[in-house]
């Protein structure tokens, strides 16, 4: 066999100079993405919650359903030994007060591996919890609950993990408080073929909540759509401007074409970040919006492949095939378009994830305590949104016009848009600063300068017409080099300085920009006081977030306005995921950030929700109202 027909899988990429490169180092980026996450032996329970059928009142109830796995049992809400953790549930609502939750009486087994009788719970059993009162502006569609739990088996108990959940895409209630319940009917009632007014009120939420999720999906692609505009997508804009130059000139079938695969390239990443956020909750974990920038494998990823990426558009090497294969210039430059296409895309999402839009966050809170497939749907909506532009300029390519013709003046826009991209690794060094300080940053410039030296060495071992398996050995060996540097030597490293880091800030009251850092504690206090609190749910890797710090959280003036008015400023670091501050977001309604709440005389149970972009003005009077 020809060699040639081995490595027909490669033509697709002819004489491409970034996306083969891409391709072998995405492994890279999987495996060290992936080790973040550390999952339990058993499945995560399934929990839903449903209200009590009825206008919300005082006395009314949430029922929460729990299902442990075949083969598995938790401890019971009261452990029978100090070593085991019992169960325990968590719930919030915007306006909503619960009481102490009531369990079920506990089965009384006796376990050969601990030696005693242990209370456990099996199967399905259910939680209630009553409804204490009830605040004019409560909103039960924020309701969000966790389980905490310690799993064992008859050999075995697994350390403590928790899951976090919320109403269903089919089963959250407006202001009205209605559910959708299915009423029991008796063979005995005399009117139990008769439709009875509770079942027309039933119908009515369920016509409500079915309009509801589509409101929250057209949130999620008015989010996607608007996550163009947001700071969080400068570093990539320079690869989407040449992109646009470069297809100014096709035809209107060849830009429909290009449009549709880089849309294509927008949802794959959008569902394998979905499939992660899936894969996480699975295992127990918390996810949320933007969460891949909480990994140090994914940081060191982009820095290697936008390095190489930078170095190629310099010229320093490229990918090529061998054989007749460089004689199909024509077919090879058009697959090289749609390849392109489709990658610029999929980098484009993984760049422009690090903070939430305006409507996307309040949508992706929803979703990120759904189901899966209601999560899948939900991100395919914000990767509608954010592709839709691409979209009509591709449909629409009259718009393209306003570009020149192409020339010799491309050259040195590439080459323009090489140091954009090194700009954009610095950027990322800059967010390992904030986490890991001088040490992190060498740790990472190193790992860039790796990427670019081996850009290098690819491009003199294995220039254009030498023998292909140069080029093969080549790639393959400078990925596995890399592979070998991050997780035998850099990793360990930087995970324990960041570690460290952030243990000694979390002990602080206070920030170095006099803000309280957020614990539940801080706010009971502020509570007691009566204080009114403004939170700033924040990440030193969230550009919006930088952009509000900027314009308004960090002028003098938003300060005076504040001191005038006794608001404690409470910051809530999101850079490294804390349960604290995910439990946080989730009561705002929120999957990641910027987010941001006021609590009125510190009582969270009248959180007032912010949007994403702030003012002063704004702020002021969200306060004032609430006095």
């Amino acid at each position: 066999m020809k060699i040639l027909d081995k490595f027909k899988v490669f033509e697709n990429f002819a004489n491409n100079r970034l996306q083969k490169a891409s391709f072998c180092i995405l492994l890279f980026a999987a495996v060290a993405f992936a080790e973040e996450f550390n999952m339990n032996n058993m499945p995560p329970p399934e929990a839903s919650l449903h209200y009590s059928t009825g206008a919300l009142k005082k006395g009314s109830s949430v029922t929460v359903d729990i299902t442990i796995p075949d083969n598995w049992h938790v401890n019971a809400n009261v452990a029978a030994d100090e070593f085991l953790k019992p169960s325990s549930i968590e719930i919030s609502a915007q306006g909503i007060h619960f009481g102490e939750p009531k369990w079920p009486e506990p089965l009384k087994e006796y376990s050969e591996a601990l030696d005693l009788e242990n209370l456990v719970f099996r199967g399905h059993f259910q939680i209630h919890l009553p409804i204490e009162s009830i605040d004019n502006n409560y909103d039960s569609l924020t309701t969000s609950a966790t389980f905490h739990y310690q799993a064992c088996d008859n050999s075995i108990c697994l350390a403590p993990s928790q899951v976090t959940f919320g109403l269903n895409a089919l089963g959250f209630a407006q202001k009205s408080g209605l559910q959708p319940a299915p009423l029991k009917k008796n063979d005995d009632d005399e009117t139990s073929n008769t439709p009875s007014f509770q079942e027309s009120v039933n119908s009515t939420v369920a016509n409500k909540s079915f309009a509801g999720t589509i409101i929250l999906l057209l949130s999620a692609l008015l989010g996607g759509l608007i996550l163009n505009l947001m700071p969080c997508v400068l570093p990539v804009l320079s690869l989407k401007l040449f992109s646009l130059m470069k297809q100014a000139r096709e035809s209107r079938g060849r830009l429909l074409l290009l449009g549709a695969t880089t849309t294509a390239g927008i949802l794959a990443s959008f569902w394998l970040l979905a499939a992660v956020v899936a894969a996480v909750k699975a295992g127990g974990g918390n996810a949320g919006w933007g969460m891949q920038f909480q990994s140090a494998g994914f940081i060191a990823f982009m820095v290697v492949i936008l390095s190489a990426f930078a170095m190629s558009f310099f010229g320093v090497f490229e990918i090529w095939l061998p054989g007749s294969a460089t004689t199909k210039m024509d077919s090879a430059g058009r697959k090289q378009g749609i390849i392109g296409a489709f990658f610029t895309g999929a980098l484009l999402v993984l760049l422009s994830t690090p903070c939430s839009a305006p409507f996307l966050g309040t949508a992706m809170g929803f979703a990120f305590t759904a189901s899966t497939p209601v999560l899948f749907l939900f991100f395919t909506a914000a990767g509608v949104g954010l592709a839709l532009p691409y979209m009509l300029v591709s449909a629409f390519p009259k718009v393209l016009k306003v570009f020149p013709k192409p020339g010799a003046w491309m050259v040195t826009l590439q080459k323009i848009m090489g140091v954009l991209l090194l700009a954009t690794v610095v950027w990322l060094l800059w967010i390992v600063h904030e986490q890991s300080g001088n040490f992190g940053v060498g740790i990472f410039a190193a790992i860039s300068l790796l990427s670019i030296a081996l850009s290098f060495a690819i491009g003199n071992i294995a220039p254009p017409g030498v023998a292909f398996f140069r080029e093969v050995l080549a790639v393959g060996g400078s990925v596995i080099f890399l592979f070998v540097i991050w997780f035998a030597f850099a990793s360990p490293k930087y995970e324990d300085e960041v570690d460290a880091r952030f243990k000694a800030r979390s002990v602080q009251l206070v920030t170095e920009d006099g803000w309280y850092r957020y614990t539940p504690e801080v706010i009971e206090e502020f509570a007691k006081a009566g204080r009114t609190v403004f939170i700033d749910a924040t990440a030193d890797w969230c550009i919006t977030c930088k952009a509000n710090e900027a314009a308004v959280l960090n002028r003098e003036d938003f300060r005076r306005a504040m001191d005038s008015l006794n608001v404690a400023l409470v910051k809530a670091d999101w850079t490294r995921e804390t349960p604290e501050v995910t439990k946080l977001l989730r009561s705002m309604g929120k999957s990641g950030v910027p987010a941001y709440a006021i609590y009125p005389a510190g009582d969270k149970s009248k959180q007032i929700v912010l949007p994403e972009l702030l003012t002063t003005n704004a702020i002021v009077e969200k306060i004032a109202g609430s006095k």
